[in-house]
């Protein structure tokens, strides 16, 4: 139902408005949400405060006698300033909103919360593609997109990455190579109820698996941790 027509309105009303508004066909974001929100924050600024440390405790041999030195570390503290600042505001069919029927409305207010989310998803997907590119860059193929994933992890493993805090974010064309991999398949049964949720396919090496299409054309998948 319309609300009352407001006396000062910019165009002409329309009578009649459709009792429905029809669903928007949106992408689904499923990286920015994987991202650790675990820090200090400056409740003025929004600034994150992540605390860092120079380096591992120190051993050194010890003498009964004598003991041993006092060796000493510090802590600093990572700034990440938050200098993004982003705003909607939309005049709706040309009419003040007193004008426009509240389903109307309430589709638009929660389309500006998809906007916002949107922004936040591509600005992450944007932040990770500056990472490190692999040395091999030849199209994944049926045959070795499982093998080629795996290995990449396994160097990650190395530079001791845990396979619990990291996640495999693959394109729409990767996502249906990997769906034909009989030990992709396999892994899809052991996957628990959190994961299903988090929109996991699979796991490869150990790592969940999932599907992102905003990633780009150039990019076939993108390993992270959270």
């Amino acid at each position: 139902m319309a609300n009352a027509i407001a006396t000062n309105g910019t165009h002409k009303r329309k009578e009649t408005y459709a009792n429905e508004v029809l669903t928007i066909a949106r992408s689904e974001m499923n990286i920015y949400e994987d991202f650790s929100t675990d820090y200090e924050v400056d409740g003025a600024t929004g600034q994150i405060m992540v605390p860092t440390r120079n380096g591992e405790v120190q051993l050194s041999d010890y003498d009964i006698l004598n003991g041993i030195e006092l060796t000493q570390s510090t802590t600093d503290y990572l700034p990440l300033p938050i200098d993004k600042n982003y705003a909607c505001n939309e005049l709706i069919d040309g009419y003040e909103a007193e004008a426009v029927p509240d389903n109307i409305r309430a589709q638009r207010i929660e389309s500006a919360g998809y906007s916002f989310g949107m922004k936040k998803e591509n600005d992450a997907i944007e932040e990770l593609k500056k990472g490190t590119v692999s040395v091999d860059t030849t199209a994944l193929t049926e045959k070795d997109a499982y093998k080629k994933i795996a290995t990449e992890i396994k160097n990650m493993k190395a530079r001791n990455m845990k396979v619990g805090s990291m996640r495999v974010a693959v394109s729409a064309e990767v996502e249906l190579l990997l769906l034909t991999d009989e030990k992709f398949a396999n892994t899809s049964g052991t996957l628990g109820a959190e994961l299903v949720r988090e929109g996991v396919i699979g796991k490869i090496n150990g790592v969940p698996v999932k599907p992102n299409y905003l990633m780009g054309d150039d990019v076939e998948f993108i390993i992270y941790d959270k």
